[in-house]
């Protein structure tokens, strides 16, 4: 039994490929992808916005995040949100961001 809309589940499914293709890219690849603009798309006729959140460390490592936000069917009074993260190091490792880090951007 489904607890929520199909297009939920694809959504999270279409940030969560966002995330696996930015794992791919080169620590360079990723600085110079930046700052890419905010982008509107439709999931199953429903309205979306993805961004992707490219910060440089202290350590010399990127925290890498893709954020997801589709407005909630009903009277659109909550968000249904998407997040997919992770640390690209210096000598190219990939490790998973924690929960607790994808939140922090507004």
């Amino acid at each position: 039994m489904r607890t929520f809309p199909k297009e939920l589940a694809e959504f999270r499914r279409v940030v969560e490929a966002r995330g696996a293709a930015l794992r791919q890219l080169s620590r360079e690849e990723l600085l110079a992808a930046g700052n890419q603009p905010i982008e509107d798309l439709q999931v199953q006729r429903r309205q979306a916005t993805i961004a992707v959140i490219i910060e440089s460390q202290s350590d010399g490592s990127l925290l890498v995040v893709v954020q997801g936000f589709m407005p909630g069917r009903w009277l659109g009074i909550w968000t249904n949100v998407a997040l997919d993260g992770f640390y690209k190091r210096p000598d190219g490792k990939v490790d998973p961001a924690p929960e607790s880090e994808l939140y922090k951007f507004d």
